[in-house]
């Protein structure tokens, strides 16, 4: 009797902390998964936080990394302060339009907050997805984006902020012009230079929360001065890339993490002008009659 009591007694003490350890990685779980919908709520979060970041280093008087892109002591990598939005509605001299983050929610959006807030686990009724494609009129003109955009020797067609030197680190939409004054294909260039080698082989775009995969095609690489390393991958958007596009023609914050096969990565948060042009790019392309 006294046998079977300890016997019991022991099969006692190993299921308890079994039951426990499981019931607090579901609450963990269920904890995480609210705080990353509550961000999704509130995109304009994480572009103040970034902002706040920038300027805790300013104010340690921090060194500039050799490397834009390294994020060694940082989740989301080197921020660059946003320029100051021009509330004109064409192009100004020097500048580009900035796209103004959305704070207004949705019922279904403050709904789902206000049920996050209270504690309500019910909150995934509400779904929180992925940007998909959306066919929505283009309310520009070519003549209020024009001004905005080089067209290089190649016929290439970029934006007139984005510098297509070697030791630049860029990330932009591109399109180049046919014979017949047509646009080509929409193409995703992507410009890595720093003092390390990264030989990326994926880049993941994380658009207000949701991660977003892509898969550049073999690229140039090669040195500066024998100190510099950089990488250029050019590639044309297919059709199975269309939600991609317009994430990020219509995001409110975006983290570029470029994926090496040296077994190491590096993030970059892209800024306001950056994700400006992205949206000017796609909206010119297809009033020129481009389509995906």
């Amino acid at each position: 009797m006294m046998r079977r009591y300890i016997i019991l007694l022991l099969v006692a003490l190993f299921v308890v902390p079994v039951g426990m350890a499981s019931t607090t990685r579901d609450d963990d779980d269920k904890n995480k998964k609210a705080k990353q919908d509550v961000r999704r709520l509130y995109p304009e979060r994480e572009h103040a936080k970034a902002v706040k970041k920038l300027q805790e280093q300013l104010s340690r008087k921090a060194e500039p990394k050799a490397d834009p892109w390294d994020t060694s002591d940082e989740v989301w990598g080197t921020v660059d302060l946003p320029p100051a939005a021009i509330k004109d509605s064409k192009a100004v001299e020097g500048h580009r339009l900035s796209m103004p983050l959305r704070t207004s929610k949705t019922p279904a959006e403050q709904a789902a907050l206000d049920s996050l807030l209270t504690g309500d686990n019910d909150y995934t009724e509400y779904g929180f997805h992925r940007m998909t494609w959306r066919d929505l009129p283009v309310t520009s003109t070519i003549d209020q984006l024009m001004p905005g955009f080089t067209v290089d020797e190649n016929g290439d067609c970029y934006s007139r902020y984005v510098s297509r030197e070697k030791s630049s680190n860029e990330v932009y939409f591109v399109f180049a012009m046919s014979e017949d004054s047509l646009p080509e294909p929409l193409r995703l260039r992507v410009q890595y230079c720093a003092d390390d080698p990264l030989d990326f082989d994926q880049l993941i775009f994380t658009i207000d929360g949701f991660d977003y995969p892509f898969y550049p095609a073999d690229h140039e690489q090669g040195t500066l001065d024998g100190d510099l390393y950089w990488e250029c991958s050019d590639d044309v958007l297919q059709p199975a890339h269309k939600d991609l596009v317009y994430a990020l023609a219509h995001s409110n914050w975006v983290a570029l993490k470029l994926m090496s096969t040296r077994g190491i990565h590096h993030v970059k948060m892209l800024t306001d002008g950056q994700r400006t042009d992205f949206a000017h790019t796609l909206d010119l392309y297809r009033l020129m009659g481009g389509k995906l």
